[in-house]
């Protein structure tokens, strides 16, 4: 992907720039010397990925969460403010970008009674905390009206994701919508039939045909 990224769209914006914010960050930021191409590319993934596929999939996975769960579904419809707790739901259980924590020690240090050499690396896995026995009751179990927490489906700390509320709002906007609009979606493909995303992927579904 950061390949493609390095030819295109990035470099096109350089001979060409238009109207556009990869064009702004070319021209007011990398030709001015505050951002250099790789910066640019990096960003112009994170606009690509996080700000795109995430909503993309957790919108699908949201839906067949939804509709496998018909009394929760009805819930939301009799009482549309349940939309909120409905997403840190689906950000607990779908945990988006679960891959993306990746860190390098750099120095020993011991975590749980397992030492971390200087220089090795780990996943700090925040789909895993999100299915924490510990802090969640049936955390395998898709509920809404679930009142433990929080969900780190965001991360945590200095890294959090910074569009967290740009996300909820979204989402929040997408499904309160969705069942005002779509009273009667339906998938039109069976649940065992729904195409989700490979292992070694970001959780997602790569095609959900539904009928209305």
């Amino acid at each position: 992907m950061l390949q493609l990224l390095q030819t295109s769209p990035v470099d096109s914006k350089v001979k060409e720039p238009k109207d556009d914010l990869i064009s702004k960050l070319v021209v007011e930021q990398m030709n001015k010397g505050n951002l250099d191409h790789e910066d640019v590319v990096q960003l112009t993934f994170l606009h690509l990925v996080a700000g795109n596929a995430t909503m993309v999939n957790l919108i699908a996975l949201g839906v067949v969460e939804l509709l496998q769960h018909p009394q929760q579904l009805e819930d939301m419809k009799n009482e549309p403010k349940l939309v909120e707790p409905m997403v840190e739901e689906l950000l607990r259980y779908h945990t988006s970008s679960a891959l993306a924590t990746r860190r390098v020690a750099d120095q020993d240090v011991e975590l749980l009674g397992q030492v971390v050499k200087k220089n090795e690396g780990i996943y700090a896995s925040n789909m895993s905390a999100n299915r924490d026995k510990s802090v969640f009751k049936d955390p395998d179990t898709f509920d809404i009206h679930r009142s433990q927490g929080p969900q780190l489906g965001f991360g945590y700390g200095a890294h959090v994701c910074v569009a967290r509320w740009l996300a909820r709002a979204e989402l929040q906007c997408v499904f309160g919508t969705i069942l005002q609009k779509l009273p009667n979606l339906k998938l039109a493909v069976p649940f065992d039939k729904v195409k989700y995303s490979e292992p070694d992927q970001d959780v997602g579904i790569t095609e959900l045909p539904v009928t209305w």
